[in-house]
């Protein structure tokens, strides 16, 4: 009878543990969607609102190119043109929209963020566009991943990125002031106006220079190029085999810039800003390359 009585007394005390734990267990949240960044394997119940999908990313790399050698880009550093004349640069900023990743039929992945722009109409009414959510100010002086919207692919291989180098489109008589003071196409560069006017746009590629290194040339060249015929559409192949985005990971592109190719025809001496400008822009899609494609 000692031990029956001992034995259901453990059964009892292993009941009433396994009651307790059940009634203090709670279950865990998160997202249980595997097509998911967050996926988490250790949640009970699905969250509302949780779910973090992929997206597409791309990092600049701004170079100065040379035979053998090859250096992050400076505005601190002297450089030579095509014709050997030292001078410096100031500043550097351009834009890049419509970053698309392109199919082998030629078609394109666009990202699933857009954006509603108020745009200037020669009448003064209102006017909107929604568009694409897919711009990005690049400065030289940083080197920076930029994330240019959700994408979810996994199904398409892709073998070429496309992108333009200004703003492409509509986007292009977006009111500067209507938007966001940090968004790209708000005043986010005040002091360099990046904007010249209603009828013309944005400026695509702000490039300010000294022709000589003299610390006596305090006046620079200033070059604000803009408007379509001075707008370049770039299409790069991607690494061999192209690339399948995967769900649950991030796309990361990147790009190298060689700034080299910008100014190699030039002649900083005797070229006036609008020679300048020509050549500038003639030999802006050779100055990008793809170094890598990758999941992240």
């Amino acid at each position: 009878m000692k031990k029956h009585s001992r034995r259901n007394l453990n059964l009892g005390l292993m009941l009433c543990c396994s009651m307790l734990l059940s009634a203090c267990y709670e279950p865990t949240e998160g997202c249980l969607d595997a097509r998911a960044t967050n996926f988490d394997l250790q949640a009970d119940e699905a969250c509302s609102d949780c779910c973090e999908y992929p997206t597409f990313q791309l990092s600049l790399q701004h170079r100065i190119v040379l035979p053998g050698r090859e250096f992050r880009f400076s505005t601190d550093s002297v450089y030579y043109d095509g014709s050997g004349n030292p001078f410096r640069f100031q500043n550097i900023r351009f834009y890049l929209s419509n970053i698309h990743l392109v199919r082998s039929d030629g078609t394109e992945a666009i990202v699933e963020d857009t954006i509603e722009l108020n745009l200037f109409d020669p009448s003064g009414m209102p006017r909107k566009a929604t568009v694409e959510d897919n711009f990005l100010l690049a400065n030289p002086v940083f080197e920076q991943t930029y994330t240019l919207g959700s994408l979810r692919e996994s199904d398409s291989n892709f073998e070429k990125i496309r992108f333009a180098v200004g703003v492409e489109g509509v986007a292009n008589e977006a009111i500067p002031d209507s938007l966001p003071d940090d968004y790209p196409l708000g005043r986010i560069e005040e002091t360099l106006d990046l904007h010249f006017n209603q009828d013309y746009g944005y400026v695509f590629n702000y490039l300010s220079l000294f022709r000589d290194t003299l610390s006596t040339n305090t006046t620079p060249v200033v070059l604000r190029i803009g408007t379509t015929p001075y707008l370049r559409v770039v299409e790069l192949f991607l690494p061999p085999g192209g690339f399948t985005p995967t769900d649950g990971f991030n796309t990361l592109v990147t790009l190298r810039i060689n700034y080299v190719e910008w100014f190699q025809s030039l002649n900083v001496q005797s070229d006036t800003p609008g020679q300048m400008t020509e050549k500038i822009v003639q030999n802006l899609a050779n100055s990008f390359s793809v170094i890598a494609i990758e999941k992240k």
